[in-house]
């Protein structure tokens, strides 16, 4: 064999040798991408509160990624109580209850959006949306 056959033999296996190197990188890296993906989506999200500047609340699982998202939202209604007619009394509703077109998602402005707080795990608001999911 000659040295340029071997030359030629070498240059090859360097060439076969980055190839197959590319390809476990590229591998390596989708791998993690999808993992990261369905950690990201099995990871339970915290609920918050929505404060708009029209003075609307909602309440649900904000998202900031592709846009400021609430998902499962709620929102808190008047409604008279039969007890005590003339005082009326909040609700927690999911808006898909009150909305006529049924979302189950909510995209927000981020202009329009004055706070966004975490609802606390204890709280009422979180008791009633808890009371709701293990009805349905």
């Amino acid at each position: 064999m000659t040295y340029i056959q071997r030359a030629n033999m070498v240059e090859k296996k360097n060439k076969t040798l980055k190839y197959l190197i590319r390809v476990a990188v590229v591998l390596v890296i989708v791998t993690l991408l999808l993992a990261g993906l369905y950690i990201w989506q099995i990871t339970p999200r915290p609920y918050s509160a929505v404060v708009l500047a029209t003075g609307d609340v909602y309440f649900g699982q904000v998202s900031y990624f592709p846009k400021m998202t609430l998902l499962d939202p709620y929102t808190i209604q008047a409604v008279e109580d039969p007890e005590t007619p003339g005082q009326p009394s909040l609700q927690l509703l999911p808006l898909s209850e009150v909305s006529i077109w049924m979302p189950k998602k909510l995209v927000l402005n981020r202009d329009q959006v004055v706070s966004v707080s975490r609802v606390g795990e204890d709280s009422q608001v979180m008791q009633l949306i808890r009371s709701r999911s293990a009805a349905q």
